[in-house]
């Protein structure tokens, strides 16, 4: 076996979701992937998308070292609540923000606020000794009314690698002082999701996607570079479409319609909340695409694809195995 370092995607045994039909939610189809394997070009297409947020976490606490007291922990971000969980040590978490919704046990656990808006008193109010949370928590006005309570926090760097992802399990793991455990998450869980990604074959052309989290005000809100969905696509061996602009933005018609994706990447609830797949295809900014015109939209659970926890590893291959039946498909109506 590889050391858990590799960045790379596996099979997982679980259906890969595909196209959504024009009348019909449900995910269909698999396709048969060529036989020729090139290996290295994998390996630079799972690095294209770092992103790396360099984060230091208050009162001495940080990804080398057992935080002095994790009894108690409240949790800001979904992809650190699901690790916890992975390692086996849920009992100690008192508290999660709303993006934590896997496994649906976390469900249960009081809430704290959303990720990036969270409440002081709704965390303090819990009494944590320990607040974890993803690079992105805030506000900063409510961060620094906890570290000056005397609450050991710890924020976590995020990459949007496969490499990241193992980074931040190597993470948590230290700081709640069970590494062994981390080790074996890695090794019987994420190592084999890396090695077998490393064994899909290249593409000659990558799919030209999209990924959007919905419609906005009107406009389709899309991922550029240096995003979570830029870093599933790379991941997955697609080109980003909208990779020449810098994090997530509006898209307007005219861009869209001169950047043309063949595919678009959307969230259940992104596709639910425009009204229905029908519904989303009528905006006219994804209606005059190819994407659109083939009615190319693959819908996957938006914290799996965009988290980046663990199932993020997943979602890429099964992305990966979806992308082939569009490219498939459109192979087969070539002349």
């Amino acid at each position: 076996m590889n050391s858990p370092t590799s960045a790379g995607l596996g099979r997982t045994g679980r259906a890969a979701p595909s196209m959504m039909a024009a009348t019909d939610d449900r995910l269909t189809g698999d396709p048969v992937r060529a036989s020729r394997k090139k290996v290295p070009t994998l390996w630079r297409r799972l690095l294209v998308a770092c992103a790396t947020v360099a984060a230091t976490a208050a009162h001495a606490a940080n990804c080398d070292a057992p935080t002095a007291d994790a009894s108690r922990i409240a949790i800001a971000g979904g992809s650190l609540t699901e690790i916890v969980y992975a390692l086996g040590e849920q009992a100690r978490i008192v508290g999660a923000d709303r993006t934590s919704n896997f496994p649906p046990a976390a469900l249960e656990l009081p809430q704290i606020g959303y990720v990036r808006a969270l409440s002081a008193e709704g965390v303090l109010s819990l009494k944590p000794t320990l607040v974890l949370g993803e690079h992105d928590m805030g506000p900063p006005e409510v961060i620094a009314q906890l570290e000056r309570t005397g609450v050991s926090m710890v924020r976590v760097p995020e990459e949007h690698t496969a490499q990241g992802i193992v980074d931040k399990v190597r993470c948590v793991a230290t700081v709640l002082g069970v590494p062994e455990a981390g080790d074996r998450l890695l090794a019987h869980s994420i190592q084999p999701l890396i090695d077998a990604i490393a064994d899909l074959p290249e593409r000659d052309t990558p799919p030209k996607a999209a990924v959007l989290l919905g419609l906005r005000d009107g406009a389709p809100l899309g991922a550029g570079a240096d995003t979570s969905g830029d870093g599933l696509l790379a991941m997955a061996g697609a080109r980003n479409a909208l990779g020449d602009m810098e994090g997530w933005r509006p898209v307007s018609m005219e861009m869209m319609v001169s950047i043309n994706p063949s595919i678009f990447v959307v969230p259940t609830r992104g596709v639910n909340d425009a009204g229905g797949l029908d519904a989303l295809l009528d905006h006219p900014a994804l209606r005059l695409t190819d994407a659109g015109r083939n009615r190319r939209v693959i819908a996957m659970d938006g914290m799996a694809m965009l988290g980046f926890g663990p199932r993020t590893l997943e979602a890429a291959r099964e992305l990966a195995v979806s992308l082939d039946t569009a490219v498939s498909a459109d192979a087969s109506r070539e002349p």
